[in-house]
C-alpha cells in the first residue's frame, strides 16, 4: 500500500534531467564503491553485507530481496549480514522484505546489525535473523502498524452509493469500523510473527510487546529484542561462526555495491520538446473517472509526514493499532 495506484489526468510535466551532473557523481564515487568490494578470487567461502538504509518501501525492499536472492543462488556465499537502518514503511512492501530475510535465514546463517534503526517494518523484517547486534545508541522496536485514510473518504463513503452500481454491499466501502479491524488483524499478524521469532529470547510478555514501544541498544539486549552489541566487524564475525561451511579466519567479506538511478522514467512518445537538458513530457490524459486507493497500511516508527497534523487540521484520520 505504498502508493496510490490510481488513474489520474494529469497535466503537462516539466522534468530536469541533469545528466552531467549524475555521470561526473558516479564518475567520482567508482573507486570508492570499488574499495569496499573485496573478490573472492582465491576460492574462500563468502560472507555477504547487504544494506538496507531508509524506509522499508518498493524500491529499496526491491533492492534488498534481489541482493538476498543473489546471495542464495552464490555458492561461495556462506553466511549474511544484514546492516539496517530503518524506521519501517508501508504494510505491504515489509511483509517483502519478512519474507526474503526468512527465506534467506532458512538456507544459511543470517545476522542482523542495526546501524541505526530497526523499527516497526525494519524490525519486522529481520525478526527471522539468526542473530541481532546493536550499537548502543541503536533504536528497536515499535511493534504496531497505524492506518492513513482521508477524513473525507470515511465520511463520504456512503454517499458513493448514489454515483456507482457495485456488484456487492462491500465492494470499494470503507468506514472507521472496518479500518479498525484490519489494523487488528494485521497487528496480531505483525506480533505473532515477532514472537514466533523472538519468543524464545524475550523478556517481555506479548502484551508488552504489541504496545509499540521502543528500544535503545542495550535495553533492547536486556528484553531480548538484540541479541548482543557490537559493530559491523562483530556481526560478520558472528555469521562466519555459525556457518560450518566457514573455519576460523578464512573467509572473504563482499560489502556490495551501490546503483544510481536518477528516478526519472519518461516514455519517448510522451516527449513535447527537449531544451538543452530540459525534457518536457506531456502526460495529460483523456478525461476520465479518477480512482485513489482511500486506505493505506503503515509499519513505521512515526506518521506519514503528509498526515503529521491530521488530528489538529482534519484533513485525515490515523489510527494506530
Amino acid at each position: 500500500m505504498s502508493s496510490e495506484r490510481g488513474i489520474a489526468a494529469s497535466s503537462v510535466t516539466v522534468y530536469a534531467v541533469v545528466i552531467a551532473a549524475a555521470l561526473v557523481t558516479v564518475a567520482v564515487l567508482a573507486p570508492a564503491l570499488a574499495s569496499v568490494v573485496q573478490t573472492t578470487e582465491d576460492g574462500d567461502p563468502t560472507v555477504s553485507v547487504i544494506t538496507l538504509r531508509g524506509g522499508t518501501g518498493d524500491q529499496n525492499v526491491n533492492s534488498v530481496t534481489e541482493d538476498l536472492r543473489e546471495a542464495r543462488t552464490n555458492a561461495s556465499v556462506e553466511a549474511v549480514v544484514l546492516r539496517i537502518d530503518s524506521p519501517g514503511g508501508p504494510v505491504d512492501s515489509s511483509e517483502e522484505f519478512y519474507l526474503a530475510v526468512n527465506r534467506t535465514a532458512s538456507e544459511m546463517p543470517v545476522v542482523a546489525y542495526v546501524e541505526g534503526s530497526a523499527a516497526s517494518g525494519g524490525y519486522f523484517g529481520i525478526a527471522p535473523s539468526d542473530e541481532i547486534l546493536v550499537k548502543p545508541s541503536s533504536t528497536v522496536g515499535s511493534i504496531g502498524v497505524i492506518v492513513s485514510a482521508p477524513l473525507s473518504a470515511v465520511e463520504r463513503a456512503a454517499q458513493q452509493g448514489e454515483t456507482f452500481v457495485r456488484s456487492g454491499p462491500d465492494k470499494a466501502q470503507i468506514s472507521k469500523d472496518g479500518i479498525r479491524e484490519d489494523i487488528e488483524v494485521l497487528q496480531a499478524a505483525f506480533v505473532g510473527t515477532v514472537m514466533q521469532h523472538r519468543g524464545d529470547e524475550l523478556t517481555l510478555s506479548e502484551e508488552e510487546v504489541a504496545s509499540g514501544d521502543v528500544y535503545l541498544g542495550a535495553e533492547a539486549v536486556e528484553n531480548g529484542f538484540a541479541d548482543d552489541v557490537g559493530d559491523l566487524d562483530a556481526a560478520i564475525e558472528r555469521a562466519a561462526a555459525l556457518s560450518p561451511e566457514i573455519e576460523g579466519d578464512r573467509y572473504d567479506v563482499d560489502y556490495g555495491t551501490t546503483s544510481f538511478s536518477l528516478g526519472v522514467s519518461v516514455d519517448l512518445a510522451d516527449v513535447e520538446r527537449v531544451d538543452g537538458n530540459i525534457i518536457y513530457v506531456d502526460r495529460s490524459e483523456p478525461d476520465r473517472t479518477e480512482f485513489v486507493q482511500p486506505v493505506e497500511y503503515y509499519a513505521v516508527w512515526g506518521v506519514p509526514a503528509a498526515q503529521a497534523n491530521a488530528n489538529v487540521t482534519g484533513e485525515g484520520v490515523v489510527l494506530g493499532g
